[in-house]
């Protein structure tokens, strides 16, 4: 998800990603797994089948750290600041939180095309030899808006170019 803050004299592009659930949602879902997995394993654990439910309970501590990875990943999230003479980029999931700054006359937008064929390309500012990468949770689509929004706002003193 793309939002941008259509101040003049600063501009601010937040990009998270599309969240699809709430905690609650994550916890109902999880809950409704287990017990559909958990019940006939305590049945069968009843009928003397104890296997059963040792490979059940297995099974929900791994879903529910699947799950766990997914909602962390969930939170991940950045802010581009573009001033008249910074770009500053912002990015984090709650526990590390990342800082660049770039001068703006001597950023750059990169484009690195993939290296495998099915593979997002993937869109870089880069001043002073370092870059950082942005727009890394967005689809193709969302990303060439980006790169279009992000040319227009570090303007002609920045160029895109493909490495």
């Amino acid at each position: 998800m793309l939002a941008v803050n259509p101040d003049t004299a600063m501009h601010c592009i937040v990009i998270v990603p599309n969240r699809s659930l709430s905690v609650t949602g994550w916890w109902l879902f999880y809950a409704s797994i287990a017990a559909a997995t958990l019940t006939p394993g305590i049945w069968f654990t009843l009928n003397g089948f104890w296997p059963v439910l040792a490979y059940a309970i297995l099974e929900m501590l791994l879903l529910g750290l699947c799950l766990h990875l997914c909602w962390r990943q969930g939170r991940y999230g950045e802010v581009i600041t573009v001033s008249s003479s910074q770009v500053f980029v912002d990015k984090g999931d709650g526990h590390h939180l990342e800082h660049r700054e770039f001068s703006r006359y001597w950023a750059q937008l990169v484009v690195h095309e993939p290296c495998a064929r099915l593979h997002p390309w993937r869109l870089y500012i880069r001043s002073h030899g370092e870059e950082c990468e942005v727009g890394r949770c967005l689809t193709g689509a969302e990303r060439a808006t980006l790169e279009q929004r992000l040319a227009q706002l570090i303007g002609p003193l920045g160029k895109t170019g493909f490495n």
